[in-house]
């Protein structure tokens, strides 16, 4: 064998062991992602102040003290962020979020914190006759959840201030599920025993004879016009609260409801007014005009 042959087996010898071919594999660097999002204080609607951190493993980052948004390196598959706040005043909040396994960059949103924690539960149905929907994603306030076989689901660790409920009441929860359009639901009343019930929410078949005339099929007037403007229209079914709204400057209000039976009250001050209410097809659109007295 001549010198130049050994030389180029020796060469190719080594490009076998530096690639990983004495059957030992070679070295694969460990793949990251970036999460990014914004975390706000449900008391206020706001960023943080002073900012707050957020943690993956060891790696953690301030939030942006305009907005709190926050940017982070995680290492592939990472399925949870840790935020801590230290408020000028009052206990320090730590809360754990969870998500699906991030294999790819990742957007989490917007990640509500407050000085408590309460739960939400309500449960999923088909507007078209009330069946219960199994298996819906669930997601409120930076929180996600999934129906049960009954429809039901809760929302744990939700962020929450007693002495601050505007922006709590004013946030989304939306439920998605194979085979319906996108439900929505919003909180309506206080916490009762640490838990807040919003009642059912109605999804719509795809594809079905009733998709709801979005955002609204329940609508009317808070007369007198010019004492109605702003009233608080309720809508219950029994002594359960289903929907809430606030009648605009015209004194008109709007919702979304199911087909059932159900008694809307406004109320503005010390005058309020009831009507009777009966949805049979959630796709038609419904007038009902209240009168305070």
């Amino acid at each position: 064998m001549s010198p130049l042959t050994k030389w180029l087996l020796f060469v190719v010898g080594l490009i076998i062991l530096g690639c990983g071919g004495g059957g030992g594999g070679g070295v694969v660097a460990p793949t990251n992602v970036t999460l990014t999002g914004r975390v706000v204080w449900v008391g206020t609607g706001g960023p943080p102040n002073p900012v707050a951190s957020v943690r993956v493993g060891t790696t953690s980052v301030a939030t942006d003290a305009f907005d709190g948004f926050f940017e982070i390196p995680a290492p592939s598959g990472t399925d949870q962020v840790v935020v801590t706040y230290s408020p000028s005043t009052g206990s320090p909040v730590i809360q754990t979020f969870t998500f699906t396994a991030a294999t790819a960059n990742r957007d989490l949103g917007d990640l509500y914190i407050g000085p408590e924690t309460v739960s939400v539960r309500g449960r999923a149905v088909s507007s078209s006759g009330g069946a219960e929907i199994a298996g819906g994603a669930v997601t409120f306030a930076g929180r996600s959840a999934t129906t049960d076989a009954s429809g039901v689901f809760i929302l744990t660790q939700v962020a929450y201030d007693p002495a601050s409920q505007a922006v709590f009441f004013g946030l989304r929860g939306t439920i998605a599920a194979t085979g319906f359009f996108d439900g929505f639901f919003s909180p309506a009343s206080p916490p009762v025993g640490g838990v807040v019930d919003v009642g059912d929410v109605a999804l719509s078949p795809v594809g079905g004879g009733d998709p709801p005339p979005l955002p609204f099929n329940l609508t009317g007037l808070v007369q007198p016009t010019a004492t109605g403007a702003l009233a608080t229209v309720e809508l219950r079914q029994g002594t359960t609260l289903i929907r809430t709204a606030t009648a605009d400057i015209n004194g008109r209000y709007k919702l979304w409801v199911p087909a059932g039976t159900y008694t809307l009250t406004a109320t503005k001050g010390a005058q309020s007014g009831s009507e009777p209410v009966t949805i049979t097809q959630p796709s038609q659109l419904t007038t009902v005009n209240v009168t305070l007295n």
